[in-house]
């Protein structure tokens, strides 16, 4: 099976989400955004084997849809808002908003990479097992996937996205809703 996901992980399709779309962004710079799971790019994505679109139940989140992880063993999804939007030194945090079903599965051994880059700024990285999230299913948590600050708003984009480990264990059972951005308090 590891060398079907490696090969898969290097010749994947993308479900290439709409960035530009408006109503798959919403929000402010004072508030933060919420970035529907539509308007990400998820490796797999477009593959109804791996992942799978399905309404949401979350009065907090402001879209209908969200994507089910059915199974993969490299999960990765990437996403990208307009510094433009930001304001200049402030800090800002992502979260992804993340479910696990009961039968959820493979996240004891994988950890997950959570990446950000803010342009003109460093890119800051952790790497995080997901596993006691799973252990309470049926709840959306807040996972939290770093933090930025802009220099300058101008020009370019706050790059963000999660990925897997290339450990060969297969992982399913995981909701994602969208992930919020929201100035640091």
């Amino acid at each position: 099976m590891s060398h079907q996901g490696h090969a898969e992980r290097t010749h994947s399709p993308h479900w290439t989400g709409h960035h530009h779309s408006p109503d798959l962004i919403q929000g402010d710079k004072d508030s933060g955004f919420q970035i529907s799971a539509k308007a990400l790019d998820i490796t797999w994505g477009n593959d109804e084997r791996f992942w799978q679109w399905v309404g949401l139940d979350e009065s907090r989140l402001k879209f209908q849809e969200g994507a089910e992880l059915i199974q993969v063993n490299w999960v990765e999804v990437k996403g990208k808002l307009e510094a433009a939007k930001l304001s200049p030194s402030k800090t800002y945090e992502v979260f992804y908003i993340i479910k696990f079903k009961a039968d959820a599965f493979g996240w004891h051994s994988s950890p997950i990479t959570f990446e950000v880059k803010a342009p003109h700024g460093n890119r800051n990285a952790k790497t995080e097992l997901l596993e006691p999230y799973r252990k309470i299913c049926n709840v959306w948590h807040e996972v939290h996937g770093g933090e930025f600050t802009l220099t300058s708003n101008t020009g370019a984009n706050v790059e963000f996205g999660m990925s897997g480990d290339g450990s060969g264990w297969w992982k399913g059972g995981m909701i994602l809703g969208g992930i919020m951005i929201k100035p640091k308090s």
